[in-house]
């Protein structure tokens, strides 16, 4: 039995700079809603804020960027971008494909992400530091 082969994708979107917090919080949450749903893995999502584009796109000069890097199959980032387009908000994306032809048992190592108070216990080294 032939096991799946993912392939590793890196993902940037844009938003509109009039969209609320609120607002890119519910495109966020339906990408990796997707991504999830797809037996795929997020390895790393970056929000970039909101900066100048280098060419207006739909009269806009600014825009809320999103980065994100995911291991997942080629059916997945074929929704993710099915519903970028669907999304009022989201003015433009692309996706890359890195890397290709990862066997599934290594892209669940590569998959397992630090959990939450992983992250919580790095923040508080750094309140040490500051407060020595």
């Amino acid at each position: 039995m032939a096991s799946k082969k993912y392939r590793k994708y890196e993902l940037i979107y844009l938003i509109q700079p009039e969209a609320t917090d609120d607002e890119r919080q519910k495109v966020h949450d339906r990408v990796e809603n997707v991504i999830t749903e797809g037996d795929a893995w997020l390895l790393t999502r970056e929000d970039w804020g909101k900066r100048k584009l280098a060419y207006e796109i739909r009269k806009q000069n600014k825009a809320y960027y999103t980065y994100m890097t995911l291991l997942a199959t080629p059916g997945v980032t074929t929704e993710i971008e099915r519903i970028l387009r669907l999304v009022d908000n989201c003015i433009r994306f692309i996706t890359i494909k890195l890397e290709d032809g990862i066997p599934e048992d290594q892209a669940q190592a590569m998959g397992t992400t630090p959990t939450a108070p992983d992250a919580a216990e790095g923040d508080d080294a750094e309140e040490e530091a500051t407060n020595v």
